[in-house]
């Protein structure tokens, strides 16, 4: 949380990237709607998934995880 006055943080390029795919791939408005979004995605992951939700997230970070490699 930033201090007290303050609307801003500063985050890595990395996470700015993520919040941009984020924005593209779920139509959201702002970073601000991207950061929400992730929340209340990840609140939600803590019930129950299926196995396809399950595979098509591991699919995801397997995808990720060899695009950077690729760098």
């Amino acid at each position: 949380m930033p201090p007290e006055g303050y609307t801003s943080v500063t985050i890595s390029d990395s996470l700015a990237t993520k919040l941009t795919r984020i924005m593209a791939d779920h139509e959201c408005s702002s970073d601000a709607a991207a950061i929400e979004y992730a929340v209340d995605t990840t609140l939600l992951q803590e019930e129950k998934i299926t196995i396809q939700e399950l595979s098509h997230l591991l699919a995801e970070r397997a995808e990720e995880i060899d695009e950077s490699r690729l760098q």
